[in-house]
């Protein structure tokens, strides 16, 4: 009887197992899903180093030209991203610095100078829509000049832009986003104390700073063309509700780099800019480059 009795609870414990199987394999299914939703969660980082140098050299030449240049320029690309459930928060930084020296001239001369770092957090609607706060900061670094008549022009933080924007983040993919707000702030800065009594860069003499509010707009697009191609580019649009607000500022930055091998490539950078404020006429700046490209 203690036999027959202990083959029945091991049959019906076989049954058990046998009926919760689906179960468990469901639940094990469920939590594996869990855990890889959750590798997409937290810090993603990377960026680019790119660091382009030219020399030439005339003896003799014939047909003439400088007889000596040199030229460097570095660009340093890098985003920190984060992601925990619907809370999303990327930051950029885009920095740029070139000098050019030719004999004529007999020192370096700058050609490219940009600081711009913007910091956008979303929180998730649905799978392509997010509500997001943007913060952007834009200005040079070292001084700027008209080399034809050596006048100073710029400086650091002059001009210098601080934005904050309260908006709709659309991303389509992880290559595309457009971020539009219809409420937002920026602040111009004047703090070169040589430009303070003057009317310049939208800043009225005698002041600092000016504060603007108007609508802006962001679209970022960054994809990998191919194994050894890459485009980056930005377009920014903002409009001054209380001045002149069909003078939309505009700024358009495209970087696109192709590699020879794991260390040496070429860049084309083309910066297109529109600010009335500035200067009543389209600005465009046009870097070609061959030298080291770095991933980081």
């Amino acid at each position: 009887m203690k036999k027959n009795w202990s083959l029945g609870l091991v049959l019906m414990y076989a049954g058990f197992a046998q009926a919760q199987d689906p179960t468990i394999k469901d639940l094990q299914v469920a939590a594996s899903k869990q855990v890889k939703s959750a590798e997409k969660d937290g810090w993603k980082k990377g960026g680019t180093l790119i660091i382009n140098i030219n020399q030439g050299s005339l003896t003799n030449w014939a047909s003439g030209g400088e007889q000596n240049t040199l030229g460097i320029n570095a660009i340093f690309n890098y985003g920190i991203n984060y992601r925990k459930g619907r809370d999303t928060w990327d930051n950029f930084f885009d920095l740029a610095i070139g000098f050019q020296n030719a004999s004529s001239y007999g020192r370096f001369r700058k050609i490219d100078d940009r600081i711009d770092v913007t910091s956008k957090y979303g929180y998730q609607l649905n799978k392509k829509w997010y509500a997001g706060v943007l913060g952007n900061f834009n200005t040079q670094s070292l001084t700027g000049y008209d080399y034809n008549t050596n006048t100073k022009i710029s400086n650091f933080l002059t001009p210098g832009k601080i934005l904050a924007s309260l908006g709709i983040d659309f991303r389509q993919t992880e290559a595309f986003s457009i971020f539009f707000s219809p409420v937002t702030s920026r602040w111009i800065l004047k703090r070169d104390a040589d430009f303070f009594s003057l009317n310049k860069f939208g800043v009225p003499a005698y002041k600092k700073t000016y504060n603007e509010l108007g609508a802006y707009l962001t679209a970022k697009f960054n994809k990998k063309l191919n194994k050894w191609a890459r485009y980056s580019g930005r377009v920014d649009l903002f409009s001054n509700y209380y001045r002149k607000p069909w003078n939309i500022d505009l700024f358009f930055t495209n970087l696109l780099s192709m590699k020879f091998n794991k260390w040496l490539g070429t860049t084309v950078s083309v910066d297109l800019l529109y600010d009335d404020d500035v200067i009543k006429r389209t600005q465009l700046k046009e870097i070609l480059g061959i030298g080291l490209t770095v991933k980081l």
